[in-house]
C-alpha cells in the first residue's frame, strides 16, 4: 500500500468571491464575511475559516490565488472557503453579555451556510486569534465539525487565569473585549472560554464525535503562541485524544513560512474526505509473501501495505494483552510519560 497524497479532480474555472451580512440575536451588529466558491462545482464541503486580529472577509481575497493553484495542482480539495470579519470580539463567547460568537457561529452562522450552499459535510479553520476561536468552538460542539485546524493559534498555556504569565500575555496590546483580554479581565470568563478547559470538559464527546484535530504552532513565535499550543498538545495527549501537532522550526507568527503551512493545513482537511487507497497490486504481492511464510525476498513497499501492517499487529495482540494485564495504559493511543504542567486531574 503506497500512501500518496490523493489528486483531486479540477474543472479549470476560476474561483468567485461575494461579500455577504448576515444578522444575528447573539451579537450586537451585523456581521460581513465573504464566500470563496471554486468555479463549476455542485455540492461541495465548508470550511469556516476564522482570522485573528486586523484580519477581515476581504482577507479572503489573499488567499483566493493560493488556492486556486492549490486546486489547480490537485493537492487541495475542492471546498467552500467562508471568512467573517471578527473586529476585536475575540470569539469571545459571553452568556451574561452581548458578544456570543461560539453562539453565532453554531445556531445562526453554520446552518445559514448549510442551508444556502447544500452542504452537509463542514469543517472549520483558524488562524492565530482565528484558531484560538476556532478550537473552543469545536471542542464545545464536536458533533458540528468533521475536523478542526489551526495555525498558530493564539492560546495561552494554563487551565486557571492565574497560570498565565507576562510571557504569554504579550498579545494583549493588540487589544480585544477587556472581560477576556487585558489586565482586569475575568478569570471565570476566561477559564469558561479557554480551549483546553473545554477539552478536558467535553473530552468523551470529542471521541465520540470523532472530531479530527490538527494544531500548527511556530517555534519562533514572537508572541510565543506556541507555548499555548504546546500546553494544549499536553493536554490532548494525557485525555488520549487523537491528534495531529506540527511544531514548525524556525517558523514565526507570520512571515514566508505561512503560505506552506497554509497548503499544508488545507490539504489535512483532505485526508478527511478523502483518506489514502491502498495500492492493490502491492497488497497483493505482500499478502502472498506473508502466507508463504516471509519466504524469501520482500515484494517491494511491503512494509507500506495494510496486509503487513495487519500481520504485526496480530502477532504483537498476545504481548500486548500480556502487558495491559499489567499496566492497563497500555492499551492508551499515548502513553502516560514523564507529569508535565499539562497533567489532568
Amino acid at each position: 500500500m503506497l500512501l500518496q497524497s490523493p489528486r483531486y479532480y479540477f474543472n479549470g474555472m476560476p474561483s468567485t468571491i461575494t461579500l455577504h451580512d448576515i444578522s444575528s440575536q447573539y451579537l450586537p451588529a451585523p456581521i460581513s464575511y465573504a464566500v470563496l466558491r471554486p468555479g463549476g462545482e455542485a455540492t461541495l464541503p465548508l470550511c469556516i475559516l476564522l482570522l485573528g486580529a486586523g484580519g477581515t472577509r476581504d482577507s479572503l481575497f489573499d488567499l483566493q490565488q493560493l488556492l486556486d493553484n492549490c486546486w489547480a495542482e490537485g493537492s487541495v480539495p475542492p471546498m467552500i472557503v467562508v471568512t467573517p470579519t471578527p473586529g476585536l470580539d475575540y470569539y469571545l463567547e459571553d452568556p451574561a453579555g452581548p458578544i456570543r460568537w461560539d453562539s453565532f457561529l453554531a445556531s445562526d452562522f453554520l446552518p445559514h451556510l448549510r442551508s444556502a450552499y447544500n452542504s452537509t459535510d463542514a469543517v472549520i479553520a483558524g488562524i492565530s486569534g482565528g484558531g484560538y476561536g476556532a478550537l473552543k468552538l469545536a471542542f464545545a460542539r464536536p458533533h458540528l465539525f468533521a475536523g478542526v485546524a489551526t495555525m498558530q493559534p493564539m492560546l495561552e498555556p494554563g487551565f486557571h487565569e492565574s497560570d498565565v504569565g507576562p510571557r504569554n500575555r504579550l498579545h494583549h496590546t493588540a487589544g480585544g473585549p477587556p472581560q477576556l483580554i487585558g489586565p482586569a479581565r475575568d478569570p471565570f470568563l476566561w477559564e469558561s472560554n479557554n480551549p483546553a478547559n473545554r477539552a478536558r470538559a467535553n473530552a468523551q464527546q470529542i471521541r465520540d464525535a470523532g472530531l479530527a484535530i490538527y494544531i500548527d504552532a511556530a517555534d519562533r513565535d514572537f508572541l510565543n503562541a506556541h507555548d499555548g499550543a504546546e500546553f494544549l498538545h499536553r493536554v490532548l495527549w494525557d485525555l488520549d485524544l487523537s491528534h495531529g501537532y506540527h511544531l514548525v522550526r524556525d517558523a514565526d507568527h507570520g512571515g514566508p513560512t505561512m503560505l506552506p503551512r497554509l497548503r499544508a493545513m488545507f490539504a489535512w482537511f483532505g485526508t478527511l474526505w478523502h483518506p489514502p487507497l491502498p495500492d492493490a497490486v502491492s497488497e497483493q504481492s505482500a499478502a502472498a509473501w506473508l502466507e508463504s511464510g516471509l519466504q524469501g525476498k520482500p515484494p517491494a513497499r511491503a512494509t507500506t501495505t495494510k496486509a503487513f501492517l495487519d500481520f504485526l499487529r496480530t502477532r504483537f495482540d498476545p504481548i500486548r494483552a500480556a502487558a495491559a494485564n499489567v499496566d492497563p495504559t497500555t492499551n492508551r493511543r499515548y502513553g502516560l510519560v514523564a507529569p508535565g504542567s499539562a497533567k489532568t486531574p
